[in-house]
């Protein structure tokens, strides 16, 4: 699973901005129940500023950028993440529905068709499989069309943006994340981790169309932060037998996405908010108890089912950061 770890100058002006054109509003929730603040070890964070039921909603950001998972290329909208649309003629890797291959998302793909035909045709050993290296071919193509999707023209944030209200951040949030390959002391990973993000940085390069190359250094950096900073996006599906209409069900991984503002929800063990993703493939933020005034929200990076260790060792692994909760330390005095 992927998440959010560090968070980004500019995603916070977003966030902040929004908060105060809300602030005189007599409609103001849930944007008046949130806040920024900075907490000891972890940077930014987002706190309530009063007490929150359970259920309550506190973000729904778009995403800047997301790619479905293999399975779903051909079966989900590259766009919009629904279950619509045609799949491309030329690299058969890719479905669009008519709106979505009219907009921004469309002029991506035409920028990723070709690499996706030499994903699927296996050259150099690559194949459709590797996400990693399909987020970052997307972030390449988004950062090549930058003033277009800074404007807004993000086919899933324009049609999230119509539904209600959302966060939509602009490429340049990208930007100011913790890559976790530029040697500093909080969040950095593993050597073995930063050699096999080289490595995908240069097949990356091989891949791309000569309109979205940039340097080594700067792929290495952007796969850094898609890596520590993405989301995996979910789909509910209803269990086998029931009616699909709250009679249970599981979420189903779909694809990989990021979403900068979502950035200040930290992490922990025994978290007070859970994520999911509405029909827009926008990440929604909600409380999954009741919450007091002045408390961090937080969610979970790894499933909390886990034991300490492997907790821990998971969120060190993926996500460069011993967890220090109150759930861990607390199990760590534990006996056995």
């Amino acid at each position: 699973m992927h998440a959010n770890l560090m968070f980004h100058h500019e995603a916070a002006v977003s966030l902040e901005a929004r908060e105060e054109e809300m602030a005189g509003e007599d409609d103001a929730d849930p944007w008046d129940a949130v806040t920024t603040d900075r907490v000891e070890g972890k940077g930014e964070a987002l706190r309530a500023t009063r007490d929150l039921p359970k259920g309550a909603r506190l973000l729904r950001v778009a995403p800047l950028f997301a790619v479905p998972y293999a399975a779903e290329l051909t079966r989900l909208c590259g766009g919009c993440f629904q279950p619509r649309g045609a799949v491309c003629a030329s690299c058969r890797s890719a479905r669009l529905c008519s709106r979505c291959g009219a907009g921004a998302a469309g002029t991506l793909h035409r920028l990723e068709c070709h690499a996706l035909t030499r994903l699927r045709d296996g050259e150099e050993g690559l194949t459709l499989a590797h996400s990693d290296l399909r987020l970052l071919l997307r972030a390449l193509a988004v950062r090549s069309l930058r003033r277009a999707v800074d404007a807004g023209g993000d086919p899933a944030a324009i049609a999230a943006a119509e539904d209600g209200d959302v966060i939509v951040d602009g490429y340049d949030a990208l930007e100011g994340l913790m890559s976790g390959v530029d040697g500093g002391d909080d969040g950095e990973l593993s050597h073995d981790a930063v050699a096999t993000i080289a490595e995908v940085a240069k097949q990356a390069r091989f891949l791309l169309a000569p309109s979205c190359r940039c340097s080594m250094d700067e792929c290495v950096r952007t796969l850094g932060r898609l890596q520590l900073n993405g989301f995996e996006m979910t789909a509910s599906e209803p269990e086998e037998g029931s009616s699909g209409r709250g009679g249970g069900g599981g979420h189903r991984p779909v694809g990989v996405g990021v979403f900068p503002s979502a950035s200040y929800t930290n992490h922990s063990c025994a978290p007070n908010c859970a994520q999911r993703f509405d029909a827009h493939g926008c990440i929604v933020v909600e409380t999954a108890r009741d919450v007091r005034g002045g408390e961090e929200l937080t969610i979970p990076y790894v499933d909390v089912r886990l034991g300490r260790r492997e907790r821990r060792e998971r969120l060190r692994k993926n996500f460069a950061f011993d967890c220090a909760c109150e759930r861990c330390a607390a199990e760590a005095d534990e006996p056995g």
